[in-house]
């Protein structure tokens, strides 16, 4: 669909009517935001609102990712039969081992590249993912950067999906490319965990102009998966892939910003 042409200030005070709304609001919100104004709040609101609805619709017959956990008795469950023959006899009440589902027992830190080629649909996309992220995995902690790194949510802060859109898409896109700076603020998050798995989750093309290797920093991470976005160039394919192996993770690809929520959802499928 093409979005209609962007409306500016001048164009909304005399026509605050004009004001876009769905999706067209999530992509025209950074030019809307930058200029000021009246009404940026009101397009941030239906912008969240258009991302939320998106990633909800992704999610329609998605499953929040669970793990099996064995316990003994007198832990709630239903019995391994399998499991409790393998004791050895007699059994005692605690030789019965029962299973039941829980949420995966895992943290997780998704580091975003925001620098300055990061306008319009592609926050938009991004923010979605972000969504797809808080949605399916409950607390997520995010990080942005550019040419610096800023925490948007902190590692264990219990924010609203629509909170978590709402700072994501008020980023501004500036700066230069310094992954190996997300990675670090990003691994100081993971580092004030407790969980029993604590996974990095990179969104970017890979191919940073500032700072030092990031191959480097991901080496430190517990586990650290890669989407790599856009084209699929020669020096950003390295350096995701890099940085994926020396992370213990993986690397995927979304080929475009549009493919990106879909690909994240996979991402939570496969992994969590």
């Amino acid at each position: 669909m093409v979005a209609a042409p962007y409306l500016g200030a001048q164009s909304l005070k005399a026509n605050p009517d004009a004001l876009p709304d769905g999706w067209e609001a999530a992509q025209q919100l950074h030019r809307i935001k930058r200029q000021g104004g009246p009404f940026t709040d009101e397009v941030a609101k239906r912008a969240v609102e258009a991302v939320v609805g998106r990633a909800r619709s992704l999610l329609r017959h998605a499953r929040r990712p669970m793990t099996s956990v064995a316990d003994a008795w007198p832990a709630e469950g239903e019995l391994d039969l399998s499991a409790t023959l393998e004791n050895p006899r007699p059994w005692a009440p605690e030789d019965l081992v029962l299973s039941r589902r829980e949420p995966r027992d895992a943290d997780v830190v998704a580091i975003l590249d925001m620098s300055l080629s990061m306008t319009g649909e592609k926050i938009a996309l991004v923010a979605v993912a972000a969504a797809i992220l808080r949605l399916k995995l409950g607390p997520v902690g995010l990080v942005a950067f550019d040419s610096d790194s800023h925490v948007l949510v902190p590692l264990g802060e219990a924010l609203p999906v629509r909170e978590v859109v709402r700072r994501v898409l008020m980023v501004p896109a500036q700066g230069y490319t310094h992954i190996a700076a997300g990675l670090d603020t990003g691994l100081q998050q993971l580092r004030r965990s407790h969980r029993r798995e604590r996974v990095g989750l990179l969104l970017s093309d890979g191919i940073y102009n500032m700072g030092h290797d990031p191959v480097r920093m991901a080496s430190q991470y517990p586990a650290l998966h890669v989407v790599q976005l856009g084209r699929d160039l020669p020096q950003g394919r390295r350096s995701c892939v890099g940085m994926a192996q020396a992370g213990r993770g993986k690397r995927f690809h979304a080929p475009t910003y549009a493919a990106l929520p879909r690909v994240v959802k996979r991402v939570v499928r496969e992994l969590f």
